[in-house]
């Protein structure tokens, strides 16, 4: 029986899933190239803006490119604050199947953070690509720790995405703060610079934002071939399981009250 139960729920966690994708895209031309376009056009934008206006030219070693240096950064942070977004506003945009048919209401959750990581992460892999083929080297030995960061930062989002979207159910200007909060969280994590830029003071600080440990992991990885975490990167993963749970238990908490507010 138990199986039988399982098998449905990640049937319904793939529909879901596959709904996310596919109504993001629908109507329009371009299709899923629309995943690329968003992420293109900021790097576009930043790197004008850094390279021609602010005279950046290398960053971190002083060898790499400042384009390179933050493509390596900003795809897995538009995974991440994605993710964040629409598994924090999942729960109300199917308050119509809540009401209706019985089911574990965090399958939507799970399924909006998937669809995000998975969009955001194609494109990851294209631009991986296009600056392996452009010349600049990167480390396939640091994929171990790529993956590692990739899968706290999914970790946390999907935690996030819990807590958020059940609290979201019953005060819905939370969405229209987190916005602001996720934009404050990029500047605050090392995606336009490096934390070796920051005085030492500051460095210390930001190992208590466990998204710009594991961001800078994640480039460090790719640039230098380092595999294996260090004590903070798995202090950051530790605290990303953390909010999962805290997330899972304040969901359940408040999910049989869901239909009472949609």
């Amino acid at each position: 029986m138990s199986s039988v139960i399982h098998a449905r729920a990640w049937w319904l966690f793939l529909r879901f899933a596959q709904r996310e994708v596919t109504n993001r895209f629908a109507g329009s031309l371009l299709g899923g190239v629309w995943a690329f376009v968003h992420p293109v056009a900021l790097l576009v934008i930043y790197t004008f803006v850094f390279t021609t206006v602010f005279k950046v030219r290398a960053v971190g070693d002083g060898t790499t490119p400042f384009v390179v240096f933050l493509a390596l950064a900003l795809w897995p942070w538009m995974a991440f604050s994605e993710a964040v977004m629409r598994a924090s506003a999942s729960v109300v945009a199917n308050g119509a199947l809540v009401k209706k048919i019985p089911f574990a209401h965090e399958l939507v959750v799970y399924a909006a953070v998937a669809a995000s990581f998975a969009v955001q992460l194609a494109g990851y892999v294209l631009v991986l690509a296009v600056v392996a083929f452009g010349g600049h080297a990167l480390h396939a030995g640091g994929l171990p720790l790529v993956l590692f960061a990739l899968a706290a930062l999914a970790t946390l989002a999907t935690g996030l995405g819990l807590l958020l979207g059940a609290v979201h159910v019953f005060v819905r200007d939370l969405e229209q703060g987190l916005g602001h909060a996720l934009m404050l969280l990029f500047y605050l994590s090392p995606i336009l610079y490096s934390a070796a830029m920051l005085p030492e003071w500051l460095q210390g600080a930001m190992l208590l934002n466990p998204v710009a440990v594991l961001l800078e992991a994640a480039r460090a990885a790719l640039l230098q071939g380092r595999a294996l975490p260090t004590a903070a990167e798995l202090a950051a993963g530790a605290f990303c399981v953390a909010v999962l749970v805290l997330g899972r238990f304040v969901f359940r908490r408040l999910s049989p009250h869901f239909e009472e507010a949609l």
